[in-house]
């Protein structure tokens, strides 16, 4: 797919110029506004309560693939559930990904940084026992079944709503960027579960909740691929750090190239970002020396 945007030469200099109103109309990539970080998470809770409900009231299976990141939304979401009495028992959840040691085993669920453990934690365990999702409804990435999740995914005909954040290098989930000499677009939207290194950037983004500490950060990884997520029937990916402001204007207004995954997002025929107002603008000046 081939969108008519600004050219990459012209987009590091009007970066600091494309305003409020630019962003929020443009024609590549619908892009909806929250005051704060804290109206993505219950955003993000009431548009999987929401999908729940109508589909339990139809008899059928719901099924989201998640991150973790954002990560405030799943203890909301459990709340709104028990609150509401939403039954889980036919919500079938697929993590994106998951960090892997240096024997790419999965990292222990009481690692501090595993995923597994993270939504243990946040979600599955939060809820009533007569609304709780099934065991065999809760899918992460396995490094000794990789087709696993991508054979799911193609029986279910895709997931409902895969949710997401979005890495500083425009990675999602942690499919990260390839230099385009080295991968095409379409052949990088191809790609399925794998394991693979995690990106420096990555790394280092990962180690700011620990201190700097760059070496408590696992160095490999299993993710979903973007064949697996683009199979989505929605993609609602959100953005709530203000450090992702250029994230954001990459995504929508640079032409889809797999040197930055993000930029992907609006090939999908029905996807979406919601940001919070701090990701909207930044003041250059502020950063002058």
């Amino acid at each position: 797919m081939k969108t008519n945007t600004i050219t990459e030469e012209k987009a590091n200099i009007k970066y600091r110029n494309i305003d409020r109103d630019e962003i929020l109309n443009n024609k590549y990539l619908r892009t909806s506004i929250v005051e704060d970080k804290i109206d993505i998470y219950n955003d993000i809770a009431r548009v999987m309560a929401k999908k729940l409900v109508e589909n339990n009231k139809k008899g059928i299976k719901t099924s989201f693939i998640l991150p973790v990141g954002p990560r405030g939304q799943y203890k909301r979401f459990a709340h709104i559930c028990n609150t509401e009495r939403i039954s889980c028992r036919d919500l079938i959840t697929i993590n994106m990904d998951e960090f892997l040691d240096d024997r790419d085993n999965l990292i222990p669920k009481d690692h501090p940084l595993s995923f597994r453990g993270f939504m243990d934690r946040n979600l599955f365990s939060l809820l009533d026992d007569k609304l709780k999702l099934k065991h065999s409804n809760i899918f992460f990435p396995d490094p000794k079944n990789i087709t696993l999740l991508g054979d799911l995914i193609e029986d279910m005909g895709g997931a409902d709503i895969c949710f997401g954040g979005i890495g500083i290098n425009g990675h999602l989930a942690f499919n990260e960027p390839i230099c385009e000499s080295k991968i095409g677009s379409n052949e990088f939207m191809g790609l399925k579960t794998r394991i693979l290194d995690v990106a420096k950037e990555t790394i280092i983004m990962s180690s700011l909740k620990c201190g700097g500490n760059i070496d408590l950060i696992p160095k490999r990884c299993i993710t979903l691929g973007m064949a697996e997520i683009f199979k989505s029937k929605k993609l609602k990916f959100y953005l709530e750090h203000g450090w992702q402001h250029t994230v954001l204007i990459r995504s929508i207004f640079e032409d889809p190239k797999p040197s930055f995954p993000a930029t992907l997002i609006k090939v999908h025929k029905n996807s979406s970002i919601t940001i919070s107002k701090n990701v909207l603008s930044i003041n250059y000046d502020k950063y002058r020396y």
